[in-house]
């Protein structure tokens, strides 16, 4: 174990070590936006009274065979100080780990739908930086040509926009690092699938191509760029392979044959079937979506934006795969926008529960968690205050089921991917009345939820 004194977060670092049982009672561990998520190879030895203690950690929550420590925006830091400090392998470093049950007790693995969903968090979220990133760009560009301070034609939009697009264009490598880190293969790997998937003889095949013999079968010539579900389950497929392969091969054979007969046996496979799959299954996603939000707009996004603090509350992620996707396909997303609105409704009930509170210590804190949550940061408000005392809960998801649903009839969409706060409101511009008819959910959102806290709330609590 390194020395933690030498590490800015390595107080809390080591008392969660201590608490989940030590280095060697750590299967996995990895991270999300908010959380660093655990995975204990015995979970007899986590002391979960002693992580509820730990100062700097929100919440502990139990879910899918992990310990998820809600820590906040700087979880990375702390994330990264802990692998240093524990030492634990991580991603394709990991060993694998044969799955027993723990204390003479099968656990209860989470249903088919919770897999999937965190398969595909755990694809997406690394990367999200990046798509964040260039989702502001892209944001900006749309600001600062509405204005007329540039011309949309100009040279500076150009290079701006190759910035601004790059993460999407290049999505498949970003997701294929991911990939092979979530199957435990090198991720190297990742990339060359995503290189694969996008080499010139697929997605610029000669006039009249549409595909490619390849012995019993044929593959077909698809443009895969800015797309996710075909390169993760390519990248599945080569690690069920490879795994199998490398398994049996002698160790000093291993570095020159098992990555090629991997590629020999899983290439043609992925490219002739699992990869259009993936796309088939992405359109259909989105097709799915926009039917649903289309011919039951104001009741889907109502629906929708009103469960989304619970969503938080209980860890399930994967959302982001299918925005991601409607940009790619449409050029816009309807399904975003609802996470900006919960988090101005999760605002307005807290500061309307902050009213209501004697003055001093606690109502500040709950005042700061509250203009906190219109950057986007709803963990501290939902776990802090909202979920103990519940009914700022009951007026963030009762506003933000107001706000979906006017949102779905007013139109209001975005054109890029962004962190869901204050600061993504350029990405709603279009030249239209997009961004005036965001105002008014914006508006709607707050003030909803903001009314119903004052009056559910009882006075100095």
């Amino acid at each position: 174990m390194e020395n933690k004194e030498k590490y800015e977060n390595g107080q809390l670092c080591t008392e969660i070590l201590e608490a989940v049982g030590g280095g060697q009672n750590v299967k996995n561990v990895f991270h999300c936006i908010t959380r660093l998520r655990i995975v204990p190879e015995n979970r007899d030895l986590v002391d979960m009274e002693k992580l509820k203690q730990i100062s700097g950690i929100l919440k502990i929550i139990e879910s899918s065979g992990q310990i998820q420590c809600v820590i906040g925006t700087n979880v990375p830091e702390v994330y990264a100080d802990f692998v240093a400090i524990s030492g634990v392998k991580t991603g394709a470093e990991s060993a694998a780990v044969e799955e027993k049950p723990q204390s003479g007790v099968d656990e209860k693995k989470p249903n088919l739908l919770v897999r999937g969903l965190n398969t595909l968090a755990s694809c997406v979220t690394p990367y999200l930086y990046a798509i964040v990133a260039g989702g502001m760009i892209k944001g900006i560009i749309s600001l600062i040509t509405a204005i007329g301070i540039v011309s949309a034609q100009s040279d500076v939009i150009k290079v701006l926009s190759a910035v601004g697009d790059a993460p999407f264009y290049f999505m498949p490598f970003l997701v294929g690092f991911a990939a092979a880190k979530r199957f435990k293969v090198k991720e190297v790997f990742g990339i060359m699938i995503a290189g694969i998937l996008m080499y010139s003889t697929f997605m610029s095949p000669a006039e009249g191509v549409k595909g490619y013999s390849f012995f019993f079968f044929n593959i077909p010539a698809y443009n895969y760029k800015s797309s996710l579900f075909p390169v993760i389950l390519s990248v599945w497929l080569f690690s069920v392979v490879f795994h199998f392969i490398d398994k049996r091969m002698p160790k000093n054979l291993r570095i020159v044959f098992s990555g090629a007969l991997s590629f020999l046996i899983s290439a043609p496979l992925f490219l002739a079937f699992l990869a259009p799959l993936g796309n088939m299954i992405a359109k259909v996603l989105t097709g799915s979506f926009a039917w649903l939000f289309t011919h039951a707009g104001p009741f889907a996004g109502a629906l929708f934006c009103g469960i989304i603090p619970l969503t938080i509350i209980f860890g399930i992620k994967g959302w982001s795969a299918i925005e991601l996707q409607n940009i790619n396909t449409l050029g816009y997303d309807y399904m975003l926008p609802n996470f900006f609105y919960s988090n101005l409704a999760v605002s307005g009930a807290i500061l309307g529960y902050a009213l209501r509170m004697k003055k001093g210590e606690q109502r500040s804190a709950a005042i700061s968690t509250g203009l906190v949550c219109i950057l986007g940061i709803t963990e501290p408000a939902l776990y802090g205050y909202a979920l103990p005392e519940k009914k700022p809960l009951a007026a963030s998801m009762i506003g933000g089921a107001v706000a979906g649903a006017t949102a779905m009839i007013l139109g209001v969409v975005t054109y890029a991917f962004s962190m869901p706060g204050i600061t993504s409101i350029a990405t709603y511009i279009d030249g239209g009345s997009n961004f005036l008819k965001l105002l008014v959910v914006m508006a709607v959102a707050w003030g909803t939820s903001f009314a119903l806290s004052l009056i559910l709330t009882p006075k100095k609590v």
